[in-house]
């Protein structure tokens, strides 16, 4: 997996390098938990935990710092059901943490697994509605394609690695403005068990497509996944 470490780690110092002269731009690590209990008839309820700090900020005031700053805790909790084997529906709550006021989230989710000639491809579309105190309500619409690609043979065993890759253009309305972001996500996997996976990739984010001031943020990423 030595190469698998070096390829992540070569991808984050040219990414960091060719956005270091942008001004709006920062990077920073982003570690996350997911726990998910599940019940009969194919329910189950999620809790996650996702934390970032910002380690070199090359934007506004902060302009040329290298720093060790929070920038944001989330927590969230899903209810999630199947409509069918490949078919699911979910709705979520979502508390965010970050300087200034607080902000408070509702989700909803469809979600969908297909197969395209070999490949596993996972759908995901959202809806959200975030509750800021002095802001406009904010509406997203989201949508996310992923797929995950074992390293070591055609499907994924206890121990083995695996690549996972996904892109989730997002679409924003708030205060009458409209507003678009999107995110990329390369990262390497491991199944430590059938119910334990550690992640571990690069996260980049493009917005501001369509307001003044292009703005990218790259994370380092590493997360934890249980289910019971």
């Amino acid at each position: 997996m030595r190469k698998y470490y070096l390829t992540i780690f070569l991808l984050l110092v040219s990414l960091v390098t060719s956005f270091a002269q942008d001004r709006q731009f920062f990077t920073g690590f982003f570690p996350e938990v997911a726990i998910t209990k599940k019940f009969k008839n194919d329910q189950k309820i999620l809790f996650k935990i996702e934390h970032q700090d910002i380690f070199y900020n090359n934007s506004g005031d902060q302009r040329d710092e290298i720093q060790f700053t929070h920038y944001r805790t989330d927590l969230m909790g899903f209810y999630d059901f199947k409509l069918s084997p490949t078919k699911s529906v979910a709705f979520g709550v979502f508390h965010r943490i970050q300087e200034g006021a607080n902000a408070n989230r509702i989700i909803q989710q469809f979600a969908s697994v297909n197969r395209l000639r070999g490949l596993k491809l996972a759908h995901r579309f959202r809806t959200d509605q975030t509750f800021t105190k002095g802001e406009s309500l904010e509406i997203r619409l989201r949508y996310r394609i992923a797929t995950e690609i074992p390293l070591s043979g055609s499907s994924l065993d206890p121990g083995e690695h695996y690549l996972l890759l996904s892109n989730e253009p997002i679409f924003s309305l708030q205060g009458g403005e409209f507003e678009i972001e999107n995110r990329l996500v390369f990262s390497i996997g491991k199944l430590i068990t059938s119910s334990q996976k550690l992640e571990w990739g690069l996260d980049y984010r493009t917005d501001k497509f369509i307001e003044e001031g292009f703005r990218t943020r790259l994370w380092a990423k590493v997360g934890y996944f249980y289910s019971f």
